[in-house]
C-alpha cells in the first residue's frame, strides 16, 4: 500500500478469507432473489427493498462507512456532523437501490417510460448523428446504470465498460440483466480496450465513460472538491485525438423513485486544445462537470469509493496500463 494516502490505510476492508465462499454464496443467492421479485413487486417496493439493505450496509458496513465520512470532510469541510451523517445514510440507501434495479432492469427496460425522463436527448442524439461515434461522459451517481434504457430508447449502438466483480456468478448475472438490443458491455481490463474503443467509434457507436474513480488505467490528477483526484484520462484523449463529441450524462433519482437523466453538450474551447497538455485541461473540464453535479446531488454520488486514494506523486504508475475508465455497477 506504498502508493496510496496515508490515510487510507486504516480505511482498507480486512475480510476473513476464509468466509469468502460463504459471502459469494449469500450475494448470489440474494441477487438471484431480487431478479425473481422483480417481475413480481411493483417498482416502488423493489426500490423500498433496496433501500432497507441499504440501511442494513450502512450499519455492518463500517469500513466503507468511514470511507464515506472520510472523504465527505475532504470534499465538504462545512458539513456538521448530523448532515454529515444524513449524506453518509443516504449513499447507502441509495447504493441499495441501485442494486436491486440493475437487478430488474429488465423489468425497468420495459417500463422506461414510467420511471424514467431525459432531458436533452437531442444533444445525444445530434452528437450521434455526425457520424463520428459520441462519448458519454458519466458518474457513479443515483443510478448510472438506466443509461442504459435510454440508449435503447433512442435506438443509438452503444459501448459500455463495466468492471467485472470478483464474485464470479454474481457477475455473470448483473451482465444478464444488462443485456440489451442496443447495448454492448465490454469488462474492465482487457487488452484490447483500446482497441474496441476505437472500433466502436469509428463504428459511429456510443461509448460510456465514467470517470469519477481512481482506476488502474492511464490517468491524470485534477482537482476535485479542490483536491487533486487521479482521473482516467481516457475520454478525453479519444475526443482529441478522433475528434468524437462530447456529452455528459447524469442521473438524479427523484424523491418518487423516478429518475432523470440530463444530457450536455462538452465544447473543447480552443484554449483547451492549443494548451500544453491538452488531454489534462479537458479532463479537468469534465471533472468539474462532475462535481457541480455531486455537489447538487450529493446524497447519490458513491462516496464509499476511495476517490483521492492515490497522491500526485504516483500519477507515472498507471502510466502504461490499459485505458478505459469503466461505468462499475
Amino acid at each position: 500500500m506504498s502508493d496510496i494516502r496515508p490515510e487510507y490505510e486504516a480505511l482498507w476492508p480486512r475480510k476473513t478469507r476464509w468466509l469468502r465462499p460463504l459471502r459469494r454464496w449469500l450475494q448470489y443467492w440474494l441477487a438471484r432473489g431480487a431478479v425473481a421479485l422483480a417481475d413480481r413487486l411493483p417498482v416502488p417496493a423493489l426500490q423500498a427493498l433496496g433501500r432497507g439493505l441499504g440501511r442494513l450496509a450502512y450499519r455492518f458496513a463500517r469500513t466503507e462507512r468511514a470511507v464515506c465520512e472520510h472523504q465527505l470532510r475532504k470534499a465538504l469541510p462545512a458539513l456538521g456532523d448530523a448532515e454529515r451523517d444524513r449524506l453518509v445514510r443516504a449513499c447507502f440507501e441509495n447504493f441499495g437501490m441501485t442494486a436491486v434495479e440493475v437487478l430488474a432492469l429488465p423489468r425497468l427496460r420495459r417500463e422506461a417510460k414510467r420511471w424514467l425522463t431525459t432531458e436533452g436527448a437531442d444533444v445525444l442524439r445530434d452528437a450521434h448523428a455526425r457520424g463520428k461515434g459520441v462519448i458519454v461522459v458519466t458518474c457513479h451517481s443515483a443510478n448510472w446504470e438506466l443509461l442504459n434504457l435510454v440508449v435503447n430508447e433512442l435506438r443509438i449502438p452503444t459501448l459500455g465498460v463495466v468492471r467485472p466483480l470478483s464474485n464470479p456468478r454474481l457477475n455473470a448475472l448483473l451482465l444478464q440483466a444488462r443485456e440489451s438490443p442496443y447495448l454492448e458491455i465490454m469488462q474492465r481490463g482487457m487488452k484490447d480496450s483500446p482497441r474496441q474503443f476505437l472500433s466502436a467509434l469509428r463504428r459511429g457507436k456510443a461509448l460510456i465513460l465514467a470517470i469519477d474513480q481512481d482506476l488502474d488505467v492511464q490517468s491524470v490528477h485534477v482537482d476535485f472538491f479542490g483536491v487533486p483526484a487521479r482521473t482516467p484520462r481516457v475520454a478525453a484523449s479519444l475526443a482529441l485525438r478522433l475528434d468524437v463529441p462530447l456529452v455528459t450524462g447524469f442521473d438524479r433519482r427523484l424523491p418518487d423513485g423516478h429518475h432523470v437523466i440530463r444530457f450536455q453538450a462538452v465544447p473543447v474551447p480552443p484554449a483547451v486544445r492549443a494548451s500544453a497538455d491538452p488531454e489534462r485541461e479537458l479532463t479537468a473540464l469534465l471533472s468539474q462537470a462532475i462535481e457541480a453535479h455531486v455537489r447538487a446531488w450529493p446524497e447519490q454520488w458513491a462516496w464509499n469509493h476511495r476517490r483521492w486514494l492515490r497522491p500526485p506523486q504516483t500519477e507515472s504508475a498507471a502510466a502504461d496500463a490499459p485505458a478505459g475508465g469503466a461505468a462499475q455497477p
